[in-house]
């Protein structure tokens, strides 16, 4: 059997990752195979979950179980490998590095296009967000136009019925003036002075049934507590209508998420991880562990496992009651021993609640935030090609604060639970483990 497999084409039995013969190799659904460490490395790498070879898009992450009848061919081939003669392997090696570079090629035109896909599909939807926003605004823009006629439409109605009424009144004044009244006698060949004294002796008297019109009076500005109640109306229905665009954009990054592990030995040792590497909480207590030069010796902070250099990623940590945390991104050659600034300028894109219960992001100076629900849980939302940096409530959707810098080096998530204010804050953060891994 030996010798048979020694007569079989070298590449069988190479992987495509790593170019030489296959170690522990694994079979995907697709039907490739590769290294088990190599496909590991790079879906880590990457933040895919899709071929290395094909391009196939696995909506889950494959079980990696090692194939052994492959492993097992790839060991015998291994022990007998044919010797291949200077010349040969000039030719193999030159023919392997232009089939490198139009797999290559390929896989850049693949994924412009999916880049393009992506761009379009995000075009759409921030044409639909505004959209749906100036819609609501007219809608409710319509509605304050129609609250202000129509208070305009009964003032006139009001007036007009007033109107009729003062004119009534004058014809029966009118009416009234013209009969002669049976109490006063006629006029006689009497002097005027006489006519002078029954005249100034006559009462001026309303009629029975007169109104008084002093009392009555039209309000000269009638819209303005209309429009003031149908502004404060449309303020609240634009407050609704953007609450529910944001957890419409919010459920549009969720498809980025990513499934994000801590990192032990970059946590400061007053810091306690979980053995699942979710959840993080200060002890007040130095653990017990070894001096590592990625590990935060003066503030107490810890970093995910794993980094982003290009795509997208998403992911949620719960802060639940807290009263101190920090939460975002930070570069992976950030200082980490001694005293630091957190900033962008130090390569830190941070959110914080501070123990006041003041949200801040912190840049230089830092920029206070107005909150108006205070998050149990926060989204985190890494663009690394567009340079964005996004922070949500991931409850109720609406958008936080949001970071813009040109991104350089691989970025990791970045935890601090803060300090404990006598157990007031002993809670950990939580990353939440409800997504698929990458």
């Amino acid at each position: 059997m030996a010798s048979t497999i020694s007569l079989l084409p070298e590449k069988h039995f190479l992987c495509s990752l790593c170019r030489d013969i296959f170690t522990s190799p694994v079979t995907i659904p697709c039907g490739h195979s590769f290294c088990l460490s190599c496909l590991s490395h790079y879906w880590t790498r990457h933040l895919s979950k899709y071929c290395p070879r094909c391009r196939r898009l696995f909506s889950d992450r494959p079980d990696l179980s090692v194939n052994r009848i492959l492993a097992e061919v790839s060991d015998n081939y291994r022990k007998t490998r044919p010797e291949k003669p200077p010349d040969e392997e000039m030719v193999i090696d030159v023919e392997q590095m232009i089939q490198e570079r139009q797999q290559k090629a390929e896989r850049l035109k693949y994924a412009l296009e999916l880049q393009k896909n992506s761009y379009l599909r995000e075009v759409r939807e921030s044409q639909k967000v505004f959209s749906a926003l100036v819609h609501a605004m007219e809608k409710n823009h319509k509605a304050v136009v129609d609250a202000i006629e129509g208070r305009q439409r009964e003032e006139e109605k009001k007036v007009e019925t007033l109107v009729k009424e003062i004119e009534q009144e004058i014809q029966e004044l009118r009416k009234e003036n013209t009969e002669p009244d049976p109490l006063i006698p006629e006029k006689s060949d009497q002097d005027d002075d006489t006519d002078q004294v029954i005249a100034d002796s006559v009462p001026t008297v309303c009629p029975s049934g007169m109104k008084d019109w002093s009392k009555v009076t039209i309000e000269t500005d009638p819209c303005i507590g209309v429009t003031r109640r149908a502004l404060a109306d449309i303020m609240e229905k634009i407050k609704v209508e953007v609450n529910r665009l944001s957890k419409s954009e919010l459920k549009r990054i969720e498809k980025y998420i990513v499934d994000v592990n801590l990192s032990a030995k970059t946590a400061h040792p007053f810091l306690s991880v979980s053995d699942d590497r979710k959840e993080v909480r200060h002890t007040d207590k130095l653990q017990e562990v070894p001096d590592h030069p990625k590990r935060f010796d003066r503030v107490a902070n810890v970093l995910a496992k794993e980094s982003c250099s290009g795509g997208r990623c998403y992911w949620e940590v719960e802060v639940g009651e807290k009263i101190e945390w920090n939460l975002g991104v930070v570069r992976q050659s950030v200082n980490r021993k001694g005293k630091f600034s957190v900033c962008p300028a130090n390569g830190f894109w941070t959110l914080s609640l501070k123990a006041g219960g003041q949200f801040i992001a912190n840049t230089s100076p830092v920029t206070p935030l107005a909150l108006e629900q205070r998050p149990r849980k926060v989204g985190v939302f890494l663009d690394y090609t567009e340079g964005r940096v996004s922070f949500y409530c991931a409850e109720s959707g609406v958008h936080i604060h949001t970071f813009t810098d040109a991104f350089t080096d691989s970025l990791h998530p970045f935890f601090s639970p803060g300090r404990l204010h006598g157990g007031k804050n002993d809670a950990p953060l939580i990353i939440s483990s409800s997504f698929c891994s990458i």
